[in-house]
């Protein structure tokens, strides 16, 4: 694909999508659990009913919350906060072999980068953070997947849209 623009250049380059429209996306799918994207959000139980990941009403409410949120901001939005989370840990990991003590590693992680975090944190949270990474990020991690999953699915429709309907 030599040639091609890099995914977020063409993604910028596309007309705004509203991230409320997720929603919409949601309602038209008749089956969603059967998208190939956004399908392991969605279930059906052993009764038939349908079943939604719980992360799922928490990043519809964000987006209905903003109603100036873009898909391809909220797909930056999460791709950020898993490469937070990301940097947070191999940075921590990184610290922790070199033996730095607990205090002088906290002090060293928010003079590093204000990005990862704890420089806008109360010392408390980076020491609940430090004592237990794993716990404090994967939420955050799920979060921003789902987010990245439900703006990037939205916009591939507004993108198919568009080819569609501009078949020459």
């Amino acid at each position: 694909m030599a040639g091609d623009a890099p995914l977020l250049e063409r993604l910028a380059g596309m007309t705004p999508v509203a991230a409320s429209e997720v929603l919409e996306l949601i309602e038209r799918l008749r089956e969603p659990q059967s998208d190939p994207v956004i399908g392991p959000l969605f279930g059906v139980d052993d009764e038939g009913e349908a079943v939604v990941n719980p992360l799922v009403p928490t990043v519809l409410q964000q987006f209905q919350d903003k109603p100036e949120l873009t898909c391809y901001a909220a797909l930056l939005e999460g791709l950020t906060g898993v490469w937070n989370a990301a940097v947070r840990a191999a940075v921590v990991t990184r610290l922790r072999a070199a033996g730095l003590p607990q205090d002088d590693l906290l002090l060293r992680l928010q003079a590093l980068s204000p990005t990862l975090g704890f420089a806008a944190e109360t010392g408390e949270w980076a020491r609940e953070w430090l004592a237990d990474p794993f716990t404090q990020d994967a939420l955050l991690v799920q979060q921003c997947v789902v987010r990245m999953l439900l703006a990037l699915r939205t916009l591939a429709e507004a993108r198919a849209t568009e080819l569609t309907t501009n078949e020459g």
